[in-house]
């Protein structure tokens, strides 16, 4: 089958402001792994949409991105050949997808997609494949992939030159068993790693194609101790530059990991702190206390490491008053602190946390990384922004 693969378009993304633009991994994960298939990759935050006809277009699409991605496929079904059009990604109500697509795919996509690519190509029913939501079923979900079983992403027939020189983007393990409020991890809760040796060859593969530093862009990369340092072993045989920007856990680490990590080439950890008062990372279920942030940013520095923190402005139980002391604690470690908004997506845990303590506000979804989408008595929408812009000056 001709298969296209299209990012769309989308919002500034606070990513943005830590990587600058990254290429659309989670579609060359997809393209790797159909290798029956040359799934041409076209990122519309980068190129026009070309001319062309295709068999199968699968489209990304996240929360932010759901307005773009409906304009997409209309345009695909207006002057194409009437493609069948498949979506998925990061939105947390699927059946919104199904408006606007024949197919949505839940959850982790490469086997899925695979298996549906292959019903489609021999005109099989699609019915049993897992994790398929159809016009016409509902497939159960699959079970997370064994990391381990699929093959790497495809970056082929994307031009790197389009994004951020100084980067490549590597995932080494999916999901987190944490439970946190405010999580939309779209991998789940159940952690899962590749071997050292595939993460390895990936590492070969990006620095051989100009990647002068690599990003590792995991949920939870230190959850496997004795993988870390494994990992840590071939990235110092690559001589390699690396850091984990996607944030991590400031109780997974110890003195001797992150120094053999510094030793391996890492430069820079982000933690996930979230907040800098404890009832509130009690009230967002962190399960971390101060004091192991505290441990876990003196180590790093300690080791060589730069240390900066990922914090949040509207978690429950916060008020402008836990903001000031959040800025207190972020330059009472000396770290640069980036501050987003709390943000409840819909049918997520957090969203049903505001029905009862706060209110929605009516905003767009491709406004929602952007402005507060909900406000409660103590901590209006008005004061929100004014500590996210306050708070980020103070942490810079």
């Amino acid at each position: 089958m001709n298969i296209a693969l299209i990012q769309p378009d989308v919002p500034h993304s606070p990513d943005e402001d830590l990587l600058g633009r990254y290429p659309p991994v989670g579609l060359a994960w997809l393209a790797g792994n159909i290798p029956e298939h040359t799934a041409e990759i076209i990122d519309l935050r980068t190129e026009p949409l070309p001319k062309k006809s295709w068999d199968l277009v699968g489209i990304s699409c996240h929360t932010v991105s759901l307005e773009k991605a409906a304009r997409v496929a209309e345009h695909l079904r207006t002057v194409g050949d009437d493609p069948i059009i498949v979506t998925g990604g990061h939105h947390t109500l699927p059946q919104e997808l199904l408006e606007f697509s024949d197919y949505v795919v839940r959850g982790e996509g490469e086997r899925t997609f695979r298996e549906l690519v292959t019903c489609l190509e021999h005109k099989k029913p699609c019915t049993s494949v897992l994790g398929v939501l159809s016009h016409e079923s509902c497939a159960p979900h699959r079970p997370p992939a064994d990391l381990r079983s699929l093959n790497p992403p495809d970056y082929t027939t994307l031009s790197l030159s389009h994004y951020n020189p100084n980067q490549g983007i590597l995932v080494t393990s999916r999901g987190c068993p944490y439970h946190c409020l405010f999580c939309v991890s779209p991998f789940g809760h159940t952690w899962r790693g590749r071997t050292p040796s595939q993460v390895g060859r990936e590492a070969l593969y990006l620095l051989e194609r100009g990647a002068p530093m690599l990003h590792i862009m995991d949920d939870l990369f230190t959850y496997h101790r004795e993988r870390v340092l494994s990992i840590c072993s071939l990235f110092k045989e690559l001589g390699c530059t690396w850091d984990l920007p996607n944030g991590t856990r400031a109780d997974s680490v110890d003195a001797q990991m992150v120094s053999i990590m510094a030793e391996a080439g890492c430069i820079r950890i982000l933690f996930g702190i979230e907040s800098g008062v404890q009832h509130v990372l009690d009230s967002i279920g962190k399960q971390m206390t101060i004091g192991q942030t505290r441990r876990a940013v003196s180590m790093s520095k300690e080791a060589g490491i730069e240390v900066e923190g990922l914090f949040m402005v509207g978690n429950p139980g916060d008020t402008p008053d836990t903001i000031r002391k959040t800025v207190d604690f972020a330059k009472d470690l000396d770290i640069k602190g980036h501050f987003s908004l709390a943000t409840p997506y819909p049918g997520t845990a957090f969203w049903q946390w505001v029905k009862v303590h706060g209110s929605f506000l009516e905003v767009p979804y491709r406004d929602f990384e952007q402005v507060p989408v909900f406000e409660t008595p103590s901590f209006s929408a008005r004061e929100r922004v004014d500590l996210l812009e306050w708070a980020s000056r103070e942490c810079r």
